[in-house]
């Protein structure tokens, strides 16, 4: 009875070792192919734009390539510097002319730009490489240099690209507005929150009531917690109010929707300054351009306001070759049945009067030993031989050292073919099959005891 009872629980151990197994070969078989990173990409950058003062926005452009034979989910990536802040969406594809997507790029907070190979490189392995563009800020104080390097980590290496600095000289100091209007920017690189400022002259008349509409268009919302009037007397060198403010002495009236805000003050002094900032929440991402208008009321005189951003984007192209495999079979073939083959049999005739001299003369050199027959003969068979010979290492050789590229194999951590899971699948069916054994074995042992 208790060799019955280990016999069952052993075929039981087995079988569920043999699921266990099964589910790990099926898994590692169908994990994907490792990704490699290239260091040996190549890359090159620059820029045409001028930075005159932080938050300046600099186009960049590039042209790269990759080794050929990379694989789908290869990687290059560019690391921006510094001083610059990525500016724009944060993916985009690179296309050959025909719409197909060579390859992916992603930039994360920090500046990385990560591009990824597709599954065009499979097919068009060879040559693969386009051009890329994309917009970021310069996010620091430009100071006083004309023409500043900014280093780009690009894999092992470091990029310098030169960008022309160029300074305000002269009038650098604020222009105070001379009508209402009206400005508009984005906060987050990701483009999805703008911000606005209406602005106006200083108050002419001894008191002034001011009324202050915001319409934005679609695509945006506002965001009516954070509407921020500002009323006083002291500028800073942008222009814009600074401390101390006059809001509580002077505060205004707000009205907001997400469709429609309406700030007002009222009995304003002479003199005094008038700010409205406004911010609005990015509802369609897929526009290209923001508008946003709306009025300035100042004692009863009104000025229509409006202000657009463009949306600022990343874009590339990419291409790539196929493998000229196919293009060499057929040259393959035609090499031996070209068209001097066509004239050969015509020319054997020929041949035959030819060599019937030639053999002639040179039988008396042979004749000693061999008949021209033999000769004739022996050239095949002695080219024969050889190739019969060397042929038999050449298939041998390989066959009797696999293990030398076998070890090899395994030492590239970049693929993964599934043999793994083949293994386990294998193990498993070894297990189902002793469990089955053993199942068979423990019911043959009952029958024999209750006999």
């Amino acid at each position: 009875m208790k060799n019955q009872i280990h016999l069952k629980t052993a075929s039981l151990v087995a079988a569920l070792l043999a699921v266990v197994m099964a589910v790990l070969g099926l898994g590692l078989s169908a994990l994907p192919a490792n990704a490699a990173e290239l260091t040996d990409a190549d890359i090159t950058l620059r820029t045409e734009s001028v930075v005159s003062s932080q938050w300046d926005q600099v186009d960049l452009t590039c042209e790269w390539s990759v080794p050929d034979n990379s694989r789908p989910g290869d990687t290059f990536s560019i690391q921006l510097p510094p001083q610059l802040r990525w500016f724009g969406v944060t993916e985009f594809d690179l296309q050959n002319p025909d719409g197909e997507t060579v390859a992916t790029a992603r930039a994360n907070d920090s500046g990385l730009v990560v591009f990824t190979l597709t599954d065009f490189v499979a097919e068009q392995p060879l040559n693969v490489g386009g051009t890329c563009s994309f917009s970021t800020q310069y996010s620091v104080d430009p100071g006083d240099g004309e023409i500043e390097e900014l280093s780009f980590n690009v894999g092992s290496t470091v990029l310098r690209v030169p960008v022309a600095v160029q300074p305000c000289t002269s009038e650098c100091g604020p222009s105070l507005p001379t009508e209402a209007g009206k400005a508009m920017w984005w906060v987050d690189p990701a483009q999805t929150v703008l911000e606005s400022i209406f602005y106006m002259p200083p108050m002419a008349a001894e008191t002034n009531d001011v009324v202050v509409t915001d319409t934005p268009s679609a695509g945006m919302e506002i965001d009516c917690s954070r509407v921020t009037p500002r009323v006083g007397r002291v500028l800073n060198d942008d222009g814009n109010i600074t401390e101390p403010y006059a809001n509580e002495q002077y505060p205004a009236s707000l009205d907001c929707t997400p469709q429609k805000l309406t700030a007002s003050w009222t009995g304003l002094p002479k003199g005094l300054h008038v700010e409205l900032y406004v911010v609005t929440q990015v509802t369609d991402a897929a526009l290209n351009v923001y508008e946003n208008s709306g009025t300035v009321t100042i004692s009863g005189q009104e000025t229509p306001v409006a202000a657009q951003t463009r949306r600022s984007s990343g874009s590339g192209t990419g291409n790539g070759s196929p493998t000229p495999t196919p293009t060499a079979t057929p040259t393959a073939t035609a090499t031996p049945t070209p068209s001097p083959s066509t004239p050969t049999p015509t020319a054997t005739p020929t041949a035959t009067a030819t060599p019937t001299p030639s053999p002639s003369p040179s039988t008396p050199t042979p004749t000693p030993t061999p008949t021209p027959t033999p000769t004739a003969t022996s050239m095949p068979t002695e080219t024969d031989e050889p190739i019969v010979v060397t042929t038999d290492p050449l298939v041998v050789a390989p066959t009797e050292n696999p293990s030398e590229p076998a070890a090899e194999e395994p030492e590239e951590p970049l693929a993964n073919t599934g043999t793994q899971g083949s293994a386990f699948v294998f193990i498993a069916a070894a297990l189902l099959a002793v469990g089955s054994v053993l199942a068979f074995a423990g019911s043959r042992w009952s029958g024999r005891r209750s006999h």
